[in-house]
């Protein structure tokens, strides 16, 4: 019993120093936060399962998109588009694909990451006495701002119905990307406590 009260102070003592963080970095840490997350990105993009009956691959993405607007608020936005303008110009878009990435099946998921980001960061800049659970709500909302785009565009690209674009650039990743919203929850939210 004293272990798990020792980690349980641990846990509320960095969850502390998070929120300061968070609440007191100067815009300049800020923007180099925003330069670093959008270098994760990156490199998550590189770090993806292919599956043979969708273009649309696993990656770490959505973790990183999720985590980024809860730490940075409206500077994860900044992120966002800092990876896509690197993302097209040097090719660090998921199997280091350059600017057709942006308009190929799985473009309108990168659109989706910037769209999410926006969304999620403006309501954690909004938030006022989240839980957990509103913690976990707004991040479920993020990653459908993500799957909308991703979804139309692979519709739009090749072909698809509404229908068939569900099943390929959908219903696959909904099991890894609740455990994702449930990861970032858990992390996003020692940076959004609710002032005492």
């Amino acid at each position: 019993m004293q272990v798990l009260d020792t980690v349980q102070g641990w846990r509320g003592q960095a969850s502390d120093h998070l929120y300061e963080w968070r609440e007191r970095s100067s815009v300049a840490t800020k923007v180099c936060a925003a330069l670093f997350l959008a270098l994760l990105m990156a490199l998550a993009a590189q770090v993806r399962i292919v599956l043979p009956f969708t273009p649309v691959p696993f990656t770490g993405q959505v973790l990183v998109v999720l985590l980024g607007a809860a730490v940075l608020g409206r500077y994860g936005a900044l992120g966002q588009g800092l990876y896509l303008g690197m993302g097209a110009a040097f090719g660090m878009f998921s199997g280091m694909a350059g600017a057709a990435a942006l308009v190929g099946p799985t473009g309108g998921y990168l659109i989706g990451f910037m769209l999410a980001s926006c969304i999620l960061g403006e309501l954690v800049e909004r938030r006022e006495g989240w839980t957990l659970l509103h913690v976990a709500g707004a991040m479920a909302l993020g990653v459908l701002a993500i799957y909308l785009p991703g979804a139309i565009q692979l519709a739009l690209v090749l072909g698809l119905d509404v229908g068939q674009a569900v099943t390929m650039g959908v219903l696959p990743f909904l099991v890894g990307d609740a455990i994702k919203v449930l990861l970032a929850s858990g992390i996003g939210s020692m940076f959004l406590r609710p002032s005492p």
